[in-house]
C-alpha cells in the first residue's frame, strides 16, 4: 500500500536528517530535496482518500507506482544507513560490506528522478481535472433502491428471536420522540437480515403509516451530494411515484417535499449499510420529529457512526451464533423440507462450528455442500478446509468483508493487515501487538502522546469497526488480548499478498519462498527447517516472525540459520518460539532492528548494544533469570524490556565515572520483570510507566521495610506496578505513602505477608484505581480501613489474601466499581454496607467459602429490595479459574 510505504520512507529520511553526523556523510542536500518530494506524494495519498478518489482506477495505478518507487528509495536509503551504522559500530572490520558500500555512496539522483517522474504524473492528473465536479450518474437512480414492501432478504433465520423481541419493544416503546435504533456488527453477521425481519413484521406494518427501506450507496465516486439525492428519492419512492418533475428538482426541493410528506405521519425508515456521519448530517433535517413515535433503524459496521447518530442510546450489537444455532441454520439451508441424514449430522455440526458463528460463512458453505452432493467423504473434505473454501468464494463473501477494509482510514490499513501474521485462533497479546506496530513504523506521532498511546487508539478504532474482536480485558478495562475472525484473517492474507505487504508461510503452504519477489515481511508458521532448506536470499526483508508451535529445536539450527540468511535490513525479528543454548552472534549486525524477541539459555553479550535502534527487547531465559549486560545503558532507543523469567538490571555506571547523565534510558516505558533494583537504576529510568519487580530477601532493610519499594521514589511517571516477593519476607511495614510514585494507578502485590494495618498506607495513594492483593499479600485476623482512604479506587481484587474479619462501610471505598474475591476461604462475610456504594456495579466470587457466598447473595438480595438493580453478582466455584492481571 502506498501510504505505509511512503510513511516509512519519510521516517527513514527524517532519521538521516536528525541523526548523528556520520549518517549524513554525503548527499545531505539531495536527502533534503528527496524529503520534500516524498512529502508531496504523501500529501497526494492522504488527500486522495480524504476526497474519496482512492478507489478510482487512475489513482490506484498511481498509488502502485508510488508504492514501488517508495520501496526502491527505502531500500537504497536503508542500505546507506546499514553501511554507515556498520562502519561506526565495527570500525575494526575491513571487509564484508564492499557491495553495499558502493550502493551507499552512490548519488541519490536516480531515486530523485524516479520520484519526480511519478510526481509529474500526479500533477498532470490534477491539471487534467479528471474528477472535475461531482458528476452524477445519468438516469433515474430510484431503480437502485429496494422496494419498501419487502427487502430482498430470505426469511429463514435462527438465533435472533431475542434480538427481534428487544428491538420490537424499542420500535413500539413508550417514547414518542423520534428515535434512531442502531444495529451494529461485523460484515456478514446478519444486520441487514435482522432489520428486514423487523421491517416486514406484521405488527410493524400495522403500527407505522409509512415505511421506507434504503441501502445507502457507497461507491468509487459517490459524492455526498449524490448520496443525499439518492437517499431522498429512495425514501420518497416508498410511498409516491418519482415523476420527471421530482427527479429534475434540486436536493433542497426534494428534501422539502419529503419533509412535508412525512410531517404528521408515524414513519419507519431503515438506513441499511451506513458508513458516513456526514451522510446522516445531510439527511436528518428532512426527517420531522412530531413526537408521534417515529423510528429510524440504522445498520452499520462502525460504532463511532452509530454513537454519533444516536448519542443517547446504546447500539444493538449482533452476536455470533452458537454451535447449536449454527447447525440449525446450516441444516435449514441444506434440508429446508426434510431432516439431515443421520450419517451426516456429526460432520455437519463440525462444519457449522468451523464457520465460527458467522451467518454469511454458513450460507456460503451451504451452497458449496449443495453443489458437492450429500456424501460423507465430500463433507469431510469441506470440513478440512472451511476457511479457504469460503475465502475463495468469488461472488459474495470476501467482497462483503472487503468493504470494511476498503473504507478504513489509511493509518489503520497496515495495522489491520498485520493481524494476518498471527496463526488462526491465536489470542494476540495487545502489548506485544502494539510494540510490533511501533517497531514496524505504522504509528503516526501525535503531539502530547507517546506512540504506544496512539497505537492503543488505533486498536480501539479497529474494534469499534468490528474488525478486531476482544479476547480479554484488564482489570482497568483496557484490551489485554484480541483476535480476528478467520474470514477476516483470510482477507488480511489476500490483501497483504496482493500489496506485497506480508506473506505467511505454512508447512503445507503453496507459497514458494523462492518465487516471492522482494518480500517485505514473512510470518513463518512452520519450523525453521522449512525455511532453512530454502537457499533464497531475502535482502530486502523488514520483518521475520516465527510461530513454530513445537518450540523445540536443535541448537545448531538457529545458529546456522542466522548465519546463513541475509537479514541486513530487518526491523523486526521474533524467534521467541525457537529455543537455543547460544545467542546467535550474527544478530548484532542487524543494526536496523527495532524489536528482538528470542529465547536463549545464556547471557546476552555486551555487543548487543550495537543494536542502536532497538526499541523492544523480549527475552525468555529458558532455565532461570539472567544478568543483563552493563552495555544495555548504551541503548538509548529502548522503550520496552520484557524478561519472562526475570532479569538482574546492571548498575548504570562504575567507579570513577563523573559524567553520569549519559547513563539514562529516557525512552524506557516498560520493565518486566526485574529482580530487585537499586535506587540508582530507577533514577536513570525517568519515563518508566510499567514495572514488574521480583523482590528478594536482600531487599528488606534493617527497619524491616522493602528497599525495593522505597527505591521507587524517583519514578514520577510510573502508572502500573507489580511486586512479587520470591521468599517469605521478614517485612513488617511499607514505606510511607509519599515514597510511592505519584501517578501510580494500578498496584499488584503478592506474597509480602504484611499486617493488614499497612493497607492504610496504600489507601493514601492519591491516584490508585486498581488494587490486586495476590497470594498472602497481607496476613492477619482483621482489616479495618481508615477513613479518607482509597478515594479513587475502582477495582479491588483479593486472591487468597483475606482476613477473617473485614470491618468496612461505604465511605471507605467511595468510587469502587468492582469487588473480586478469589479463593478466599477465611473471610466469612462481605461488609453489608459495601452494597451502599453507589458506584459499585459488580461483585465476583470465585472458589470462595460457602459462608462468603451466602453473605454476597444476602447483600445482593437486600440491595434489590432497596431498588438497587444495577448491582450484579457473579459466583463460580469448583473449577480452576485463571488469575486476572493488569
Amino acid at each position: 500500500m502506498a501510504y505505509a510505504s511512503v510513511m516509512l520512507l519519510l521516517q527513514n529520511l527524517e532519521e538521516i536528517l536528525h541523526a548523528d553526523s556520520y549518517l549524513i556523510s554525503v548527499n545531505k542536500d539531495q536527502i533534503e530535496y528527496l524529503h520534500k518530494e516524498v512529502s508531496f506524494l504523501n500529501m497526494f495519498v492522504a488527500n486522495s482518500q480524504e476526497k474519496g478518489y482512492d478507489h478510482h482506477e487512475v489513482v490506484k495505478e498511481l498509488e502502485i507506482l508510488i508504492r514501488n518507487v517508495a520501496h526502491t528509495a527505502a531500500d537504497f536509503i536503508d542500505s546507506h544507513l546499514y553501511i554507515s551504522n556498520m562502519k561506526h559500530s565495527f570500525p575494526e572490520r575491513k571487509v564484508g560490506w564492499n557491495q553495499i558500500s558502493l550502493i551507499a555512496h552512490q548519488s541519490y539522483r536516480p531515486i530523485i528522478r524516479e520520484i519526480k517522474s511519478v510526481k509529474l504524473k500526479v500533477m498532470k492528473m490534477d491539471e487534467d481535472n479528471i474528477f472535475g465536479g461531482d458528476a452524477l450518474p445519468t438516469g433515474n437512480p430510484s431503480a437502485q433502491v429496494l422496494s419498501p414492501s419487502s427487502p430482498n432478504i430470505e426469511d429463514k433465520l435462527v438465533g435472533i428471536d431475542g434480538d427481534i423481541n428487544t428491538l420490537l419493544h424499542q420500535l413500539s416503546g413508550m417514547s414518542l420522540s423520534l428515535q434512531v435504533i442502531p444495529i451494529l456488527g461485523m460484515g456478514g453477521i446478519g444486520k441487514t437480515t435482522l432489520a428486514a425481519r423487523l421491517y416486514n413484521d406484521e405488527y410493524v406494518i400495522y403500527h407505522f403509516y409509512i415505511r421506507a427501506w434504503i441501502t445507502v450507496s457507497q461507491g468509487l465516486n459517490v459524492s455526498l451530494s449524490y448520496q443525499l439525492r439518492e437517499m431522498l428519492l429512495g425514501i420518497l419512492q416508498s410511498f409516491t411515484v418519482i415523476t420527471d418533475e421530482i427527479f429534475k428538482s434540486t436536493n433542497e426541493e426534494i428534501g422539502v417535499k419529503l419533509y412535508k410528506t412525512l410531517k404528521g405521519m408515524r414513519y419507519l425508515i431503515v438506513l441499511d449499510n451506513m458508513w458516513e456521519k456526514k451522510a446522516w448530517d445531510n439527511l436528518k433535517r428532512y426527517l420531522p420529529d412530531d413526537k408521534n413515535g417515529s423510528r429510524i433503524i440504522l445498520t452499520s459496521r462502525l460504532e463511532d457512526v452509530a454513537t454519533y447518530i444516536s448519542p443517547g442510546s446504546l447500539p444493538h450489537f449482533m452476536q455470533f451464533l452458537g454451535a447449536a444455532e449454527s447447525w440449525k441454520l446450516l441444516e435449514s439451508k441444506l434440508y429446508p423440507e426434510e431432516i439431515c441424514p443421520v450419517e451426516l449430522v456429526e460432520i455437519g455440526k463440525l462444519i457449522a462450528i468451523r464457520c465460527q458463528g458467522l451467518p454469511l460463512a454458513i450460507v456460503v458453505v451451504a451452497g458449496l455442500l449443495n453443489n458437492m452432493g450429500r456424501k460423507l467423504d465430500s463433507w469431510r473434505k469441506i470440513a478440512e478446509g472451511v476457511d479457504s473454501l469460503v475465502a475463495n468464494d468469488p461472488e459474495h463473501c470476501m467482497d462483503i468483508l472487503a468493504l470494511s477494509y476498503n473504507y478504513l482510514p489509511n493509518r489503520l490499513k497496515p495495522c489491520f493487515l498485520y493481524m494476518g501474521a498471527f496463526p488462526e485462533h491465536y489470542e494476540i497479546p495487545v502489548s506485544k501487538l502494539i510494540w510490533l506496530w511501533v517497531a514496524e513504523g505504522f504509528i503516526q506521532p501525535v503531539t502530547g502522546k507517546c506512540l504506544e498511546e496512539v497505537a492503543n487508539e488505533y486498536l480501539e478504532d479497529l474494534v469499534s469497526r468490528n474488525l478486531v474482536l476482544i479476547g480479554k480485558k484488564t482489570l482497568s478495562g483496557r484490551i489485554k488480548k484480541c483476535h480476528i475472525h478467520d474470514l477476516l484473517r483470510d482477507l488480511c492474507l489476500r490483501e497483504a499478498a496482493k500489496e506485497n505487504f506480508q506473506h505467511v508461510i505454512k508447512r503445507d503452504s503453496s507459497i514458494n519462498i523462492g518465487k516471492l519477489i522482494n518480500p517485505r515481511r514473512i510470518s513463518l508458521h512452520a519450523s525453521l527447517f522449512t525455511y532453512y532448506r530454502s537457499t533464497t536470499s531475502v535482502p530486502l526483508l523488514r520483518s521475520f516472525l516465527c510461530f513454530d508451535m513445537k518450540k523445540i529445536q536443535q541448537d545448531f539450527l538457529l545458529l546456522n540459520f542466522m548465519d546463513r540468511v541475509d537479514f541486513k535490513l530487518l526491523r523486526v525479528l521474533d524467534i521467541m518460539l525457537v529455543q537455543s543454548n547460544h545467542f546467535p552472534i550474527s544478530i548484532i549486525e542487524l543494526v536496523h532492528l527495532r524489536l528482538l524477541a528470542l529465547a536463549v539459555n545464556c547471557e546476552l553479550p555486551g555487543s548487543i548494544s550495537k543494536l542502536r535502534n532497538l526499541q523492544t527487547l523480549i527475552i525468555d531465559h529458558i532455565w532461570e533469570a539472567q544478568n543483563l549486560p552493563r552495555e544495555i545503558w548504551k541503548m538509548s532507543q529502548l522503550r520496552h524490556i520484557h524478561s519472562k523469567k526475570g532479569c538482574y538490571f546492571p548498575f548504570p555506571y562504575g567507579k570513577g565515572i563523573k559524567e553520569k547523565s549519559q547513563f539514562v534510558l529516557k525512552n524506557i516505558q516498560t520493565l518486566s520483570a526485574v529482580i530487585g533494583c537499586s535506587k540508582e537504576v530507577f533514577d536513570h529510568l525517568p519515563q518508566l510507566r510499567k514495572l514488574e519487580i521480583f523482590a528478594t530477601e536482600s531487599d528488606i532493610d534493617v527497619q524491616l521495610e522493602s528497599k525495593c519499594l522505597s527505591n521507587l521514589i524517583s519514578l514520577n511517571e510510573l502508572e502500573t506496578l507489580k511486586c512479587s516477593f520470591l521468599y517469605r519476607p521478614r517485612m513488617h511495614r511499607l514505606p510511607n505513602w509519599n515514597v510511592f510514585p505519584p501517578k501510580l494507578k494500578k498496584l499488584n502485590i503478592c506474597r509480602s505477608y504484611l499486617p493488614w494495618k499497612e493497607m492504610n498506607t496504600l489507601g493514601m495513594l492519591p491516584n490508585l484505581e486498581v488494587l490486586k492483593l495476590g497470594y498472602y499479600a497481607f496476613d492477619g485476623y482483621s482489616w479495618k480501613p481508615v477513613d479518607e482512604g482509597f478515594l479513587r479506587l475502582k477495582v479491588l481484587v483479593m486472591v487468597n489474601s483475606d482476613p477473617v474479619d473485614w470491618d468496612a462501610d461505604s465511605s471507605h471505598f467511595p468510587m469502587l466499581q468492582r469487588l473480586i474475591l478469589r479463593e478466599c476461604q477465611r473471610l466469612t462475610e462481605i461488609p453489608q454496607d459495601i452494597g451502599e456504594i453507589q458506584s459499585l456495579k459488580m461483585i465476583e466470587l470465585h472458589d470462595c467459602s460457602t459462608f462468603l457466598v451466602a453473605s454476597a447473595t444476602k447483600l445482593h438480595v437486600e440491595q434489590q429490595m432497596f431498588g438497587n438493580y444495577e448491582l450484579g453478582i457473579q459466583i463460580t466455584g469448583g473449577d480452576n479459574h485463571p488469575m486476572e492481571s493488569f
